[in-house]
C-alpha cells in the first residue's frame, strides 16, 4: 500500500497521510534513538555527542527514505552514528554491535504492541462509524508497519540491522571476505541485487509478519478480556 493507492478516495488518503506523519515524526525517530541508546548503555556516547539522542524528528530525516516512506509506505531515518571502539569491553565489541542493531527492530515490536494496545483500548468506548474507521485505520496501520519494519531490518543483508547480528555469529574472517567482495560491487548493482532478492523473499516475510501481527493483536484482546475491557 503506498500513497498512490488512495487518489480518488479523500478520506482515505488524508489518513494515509496522517499514518506517514506518525511514522515519520514519532516511529521512526524512536527506532533511531534506541540504536543510540544502547550505545550509550554500552560505552558509546557518540550519538549522544551528534545530537541523535532525540525525539525530534529533524534530527533523523532522510529525504530519500522520507519520500519513499510517504510514497510506498516503506523507507528509512538517517542511521546513527556509532563507533564500536568506544564501547566499554572491547572484547565484546561484535556483541555489542548485535546488541545496538537489534535496539531497532525491537522497538518497532515495542510500538507495534503499543499501537494495538491504543486499538484495542479506544474499542472499549463507543464511537460514531466514521470516527470508528479512521481510527482503525491509523492505529491498524501503524501495527503492521512497524511490525514489517522490525521483520525487515532483521534480514541477515548489508545494510540493514541483521546483517550486524550475522557479523557477530559468523567468523570474522569469513565476513570480512563478505564485507571485501560487497565493497567491489557498483551500488547501483547492489541497489537492484537487494531489491530483487527482497521481492523473491516477500512471500515468507509476509507470513512471518501476518502470524506477528496475529499474535500480538490476539494478545492483546486476550488481556483486556481477561480484566473485563469488552469492546463498546
Amino acid at each position: 500500500m503506498g500513497f498512490f493507492s488512495t487518489l480518488g478516495d479523500v478520506r482515505e488518503m488524508l489518513l494515509y497521510v496522517l499514518t506517514m506523519v506518525l511514522m515519520l515524526g514519532f516511529i521512526m525517530p524512536v527506532h533511531e534513538c534506541a540504536h543510540g541508546l544502547m550505545a550509550k548503555a554500552l560505552g558509546d556516547d557518540t550519538a549522544e555527542r551528534a545530537g541523535r539522542l532525540t525525539l525530534n524528528p529533524m534530527a533523523h530525516l532522510n529525504l530519500y527514505g522520507a519520500l519513499l516512506m510517504f510514497l510506498i509506505g516503506f523507507g528509512w531515518a538517517e542511521p546513527v552514528p556509532v563507533n564500536p571502539v568506544r564501547f566499554r569491553n572491547q572484547k565484546r565489541r561484535q556483541g555489542y554491535m548485535a546488541l545496538v542493531a537489534f535496539a531497532g527492530p525491537l522497538s518497532n515490536l515495542i510500538m507495534a504492541i503499543l499501537g494495538a494496545v491504543i486499538f484495542r483500548a479506544g474499542l472499549c468506548f463507543e464511537m460514531n462509524a466514521d470516527l470508528a474507521y479512521s481510527f482503525s485505520y491509523v492505529m491498524m496501520y501503524i501495527v503492521i508497519l512497524n511490525i514489517g519494519l522490525a521483520v525487515f531490518n532483521m534480514l541477515p543483508i548489508m545494510p540493514l540491522d541483521g546483517s550486524r547480528i550475522l557479523n557477530w555469529i559468523m567468523p570474522d574472517r569469513l565476513m570480512y571476505k563478505i564485507e571485501h567482495a560487497l565493497s567491489r560491487v557498483n551500488p547501483i548493482i547492489y541497489l537492484v541485487v537487494f531489491f530483487v532478492v527482497i521481492r523473491l523473499i516477500s512471500g515468507p516475510l509476509w507470513n512471518v509478519e501476518y502470524s506477528i501481527f496475529s499474535w500480538i493483536v490476539n494478545g492483546v484482546d486476550w488481556l483486556f478480556n481477561l480484566f473485563g475491557l469488552t469492546v463498546a
